[in-house]
């Protein structure tokens, strides 16, 4: 193998392909970073990889094989095992046939040949190269090794093997490569792993979770899911196959499998028993190995139902009235995961119409709409907030929302937008909703024009609710509590509810605004005078009515 790159790499310098400081370039930094020598090669010319491939295609004229020959071909156990896993991933190679010293190796990318004499477990055969499209190739690898994991896997998974027997046969997994949308249907009598990572998705969206955090620990594999904003642990797996899963999972969401050393961001949907659910993916390397969180985005819960979502009635006319003004902002606050995004996508479902374009700027896009447009920022490439919101301007938008407004710069472009005619909907991390008042302040924005452009803030908090099946009430109080029950995990508590505090712009709180003295509490107290709920104060009326605990209410909201 060494001899055919080097003929290769002679051929291309002669073509004039690459030059000699390029390849030598490319040999002393795989000699210092451990790199694959083809993708330092073209590192700062990608655009004379296609040049090259053509001439390697000419040169060696590997054979081809198809995606459902691949499917259909039975691979040894044997033939897999001249190379690890790990070695298959990181090269994007699959060994199908072993004769002798002579063994068939199938690529997915021509240009890989420059980069098998690097892989140590074949420097003892003769490479017959054979070319596969790239679609669902990695699929096909991560398929072949699971199917060939040590035994034992089998065995400690027998308990799980006998929950599956539950569940549905299929599981279908929607996902975009360079060909557009393609459906696969997965057997989950194809692997273990594949039963096991089948088996968690299934069981998170039954139980309802947000969130599924798969981490190594030293024994084992945790897998935990956030049941109403908690944690509670799923199971344990074994530790020597905690890669192979997150393999698994990185292979559906178009990641790359091989890459280990860096955080990576990627996204699968899944159709189960006619749901269609969304996964956001990212993995983080962290001491033992990788660790994936799965953020669960479930349409059919009805969070983008305004009627839906939780907050009350008496609340939820005057914000529709809000809502449909043509101009101005409605701001949403509070910390991480208090469901601020779910609100905002429920007002904006309300008032979307097909007479009005309505454009979104996001980090990430969480739910895709029907006849929005969407867009999602990119850092790596400079598409900023800001750049977003500029170029939005000139798109002749009616609604606008941002998913954070982070910065002074944003700020002053939405409250530019909200005063010339546009509604403008943004989350802010800030406490309470008088507090935005004050937090904008601090960020650089004028009075008046927080008074000019601003119709509503809302706060709100994610409080979790009883369990109706083992809800009692407290002996001498007027609150109730779950004493935990099998439909409830034995938690006390199913599902969650929005503890809501709506400010809405009056001339009393505009002329506190206005002020010199600018007070939050001054705010919050004439706020409370025209009927303001704070969000103590919604928490207890919530918990007298049997809704939530006063425990969560107090968790959750700060003292009066």
């Amino acid at each position: 193998m060494a001899i055919l790159r080097q003929q290769i790499i002679k051929l291309l310098i002669e073509r004039g392909v690459f030059d000699l400081i390029e390849v030598e370039e490319a040999i002393s930094l795989q000699k210092r970073e451990g790199q694959k020598f083809s993708s330092l090669l073209i590192k700062h010319a990608p655009e004379k990889k296609d040049i090259a491939i053509e001439f390697i295609n000419r040169i060696i004229n590997p054979p081809a094989i198809t995606v459902s020959q691949l499917v259909q071909l039975k691979i040894p156990p044997d033939v897999l095992r001249t190379i690890t896993f790990e070695t298959a991933s990181r090269y994007h190679i699959l060994p199908i046939i072993k004769q002798g010293n002579s063994l068939n190796v199938v690529l997915d990318d021509p240009f890989t040949i420059l980069d098998l004499e690097d892989v140590k477990e074949l420097q003892n055969y003769a490479i017959n190269p054979i070319i596969s499209p790239k679609v669902e190739f990695m699929g096909q690898v991560e398929l072949r090794y699971s199917r060939t994991l040590d035994s034992s896997f089998d065995s400690k998974f027998q308990d799980m093997d006998d929950i599956l027997s539950g569940v549905a046969e299929t599981l279908t997994v929607l996902r975009k490569d360079s060909k557009g949308p393609e459906t696969t249907h997965m057997n989950l009598e194809d692997a273990p792993v594949i039963k096991a990572t089948n088996l968690i998705l299934e069981k998170a969206v039954e139980a309802r979770a947000s969130d599924i955090l798969i981490e190594p620990l030293k024994d084992n594999t945790r897998v935990r899911f956030r049941l109403d904003g908690i944690l509670q642990q799923f199971e344990d797996l074994p530790k020597e196959f905690h890669q192979a899963i997150i393999s698994r999972i990185k292979v559906i969401s178009g990641l790359d499998i091989a890459e280990r050393r860096l955080p990576q961001d990627g996204q699968f949907k899944i159709k189960l028993r006619g749901r269609e659910v969304e996964f956001r993916v990212s993995t983080l390397p962290v001491v033992g190995g990788e660790k994936a969180v799965l953020r669960v985005l479930d349409k059919s819960l009805g969070m983008l139902n305004i009627d839906k979502c939780g907050i009350r009635d008496e609340y939820l006319e005057p914000l529709k009235k809000s809502a449909a003004s043509p101009y101005g902002m409605i701001l949403m606050c509070g910390p991480t995961c208090s469901g601020k995004t779910s609100t905002l996508y429920s007002l904006l479902n309300y008032i979307h119409t097909p007479e009005k374009n309505t454009v979104t700027v996001e980090d990430p896009v969480e739910y895709q709409i029907k006849g929005l447009n969407q867009v999602s920022v990119n850092s790596k490439t400079g598409l900023t907030f800001t750049k977003c919101l500029r170029s939005i301007l000139r798109q002749d938008p009616d609604i606008i929302m941002i998913g954070e407004i982070r910065d002074f710069e944003t700020m002053d472009i939405a409250i530019k937008a909200a005063l010339t005619g546009h509604l403008v909907l943004s989350t802010l991390h800030t406490t309470t909703a008088p507090g935005s008042v004050v937090r904008m302040v601090d960020m650089g924005v004028q009075p008046f024009l927080i008074n000019a452009s601003v119709i509503a803030v809302i706060a709100q908090r994610l409080a979790r609710k009883i369990c109706v099946n083992c809800r009692q009430p407290v002996s001498g109080q007027p609150y109730f509590i779950g004493t935990g029950c099998r439909d409830c995990f034995h938690t006390g508590y199913s599902g969650r509810t929005v503890i809501t505090e709506i400010l809405y712009m009056n001339p009393e709180i505009r002329d506190a605004i206005a002020s010199e003295e600018l007070d939050e509490d001054k705010i919050k107290n004439i706020a409370r005078e025209y009927g303001m709920k704070t969000l103590r104060e919604e928490g207890e009326f919530l918990a007298r009515h049997g809704i939530t605990t006063m425990e969560e209410v107090y968790r959750l909201t700060p003292s009066d």
